[in-house]
């Protein structure tokens, strides 16, 4: 409160005797008073009890008494010096607690200007810990258009995912992973295909993705069943750049 932020005092203040050093705190440091009054009946706030320990256990006849003078108070909470109640089944709770997630998130990955969890926090939430060790960023590719990219290996066997950083056209991130181009008899092209997690690796890898209905070819397009226009010029244009896009 000192620092003039949002406080919450987290106790029964169920007198007026108990609300009234909040209330000079408050004026004191020049914050806006607001009274919350709980809608939760005294039968379930007895009930509630039961799971704990003894040592933590108020005799019911005090929540009883505590959950008739909170409602008592309702009539003299403003001349106490409370411009504002609120009841609790009125607050919006899932907004905030959102909120919330969104800035932590953020945070992590540092996308609020701090240094975050390190650039493979989002690989270990999406993939899981297990495959940040074989997880390589390879710096200066220039194999997705920009975007980051990195190997997965292990032995001969290896993994091309993409780090997308506007998935949605809102600036959400995801995962690409990098496979044969499905209009390519040859398979000698390269695609990419959304990969929400391991599975999802696991299936690029042996091959259970070679079809998939999301994949997008760097030279030939989407992947659909319509003709793929020939424009013979336009395609050796676009598989020079991959060419010179791998040798990078």
């Amino acid at each position: 409160m000192r620092r003039r932020m949002f406080t919450v005092v987290d106790a029964t203040n169920v007198t007026a005797a108990a609300r009234k050093p909040l209330l000079a705190a408050a004026k004191r440091h020049d914050m806006l008073p607001i009274a919350v009054l709980l809608t939760t009946p005294g039968s379930i706030c007895i009930e509630r009890q039961g799971p704990r320990p003894a040592n933590r256990t108020v005799p019911e006849e005090v929540v009883a008494q505590q959950h008739q003078d909170m409602f008592a108070s309702r009539r003299t909470l403003r001349s106490e010096g409370f411009p504002e109640t609120v009841y609790s089944d009125s607050l919006h709770r899932l907004l905030p607690y959102l909120e919330r997630l969104r800035e932590r998130r953020q945070a992590d990955l540092g996308l609020d200007g701090s240094t975050g969890l390190g650039d493979l926090n989002l690989v270990s939430r999406v993939f899981g810990e297990e495959i940040l060790p074989l997880w390589k960023w390879k710096p200066g590719s220039n194999v997705a258009g920009g975007d980051r990219v990195a190997e997965i290996r292990l032995g001969q066997q290896y993994l091309t995912p993409a780090l997308r950083t506007d998935v949605d056209g809102e600036g959400d991130l995801g995962f690409d992973v990098m496979v044969p181009c499905p209009h390519d008899d040859a398979r000698s092209g390269r695609a990419w295909v959304p990969a929400y997690s391991v599975t999802c690796l696991y299936r690029a890898l042996d091959g259970g993705l070679d079809d998939d209905e999301d994949i997008v070819c760097t030279v030939h397009g989407p992947n659909t069943d319509e003709d793929q226009e020939d424009d013979p010029e336009g395609r050796a244009d676009l598989e020079a750049q991959y060419a010179d896009a791998v040798r990078e």
